[in-house]
C-alpha cells in the first residue's frame, strides 16, 4: 500500500488520463494475483487505500490543496472510475 501511495505521488503532476490509466491495470492486475476466494475483504481494504491515496494526490493538484469527497465522487468516481474489486480466482 505504501508502494502505491508513493507511486501516486511521483506521478501526480503528469495528465490525468496517463496515471488513471496506470493505476487501473496495477488495480486489475493485483484483483488477478490476490482473487482468490476468501480474499474479498482484503480487497476492499486495498481498493479504499488506493481511492484515498488517489483523491489526497489528486487534491494536492489543486488551489486550496484538497478536494472534496462531493466533488471527487461527481468528478472523478464517474468519468475516471477505478475498478472494484472482484474475485479471479475459485480454487
Amino acid at each position: 500500500m505504501k508502494i502505491i501511495y508513493q507511486w501516486c505521488k511521483e506521478n501526480m503532476h503528469i495528465p490525468m488520463n496517463e496515471p488513471h490509466e496506470k493505476l487501473r491495470a496495477k488495480l486489475l492486475g493485483h484483483y488477478q494475483y490476490y482473487g482468490v476466494r476468501g480474499n474479498y475483504k482484503m480487497l476492499e481494504v486495498f481498493f479504499e487505500h488506493v481511492e484515498r491515496s488517489w483523491k489526497y494526490w489528486v487534491g494536492r493538484r489543486t488551489r486550496n490543496g484538497h478536494i472534496q469527497w462531493e466533488k471527487f465522487d461527481n468528478v472523478y468516481r464517474t468519468y475516471l472510475p477505478l475498478p472494484k474489486p472482484r474475485i479471479t480466482q475459485t480454487c
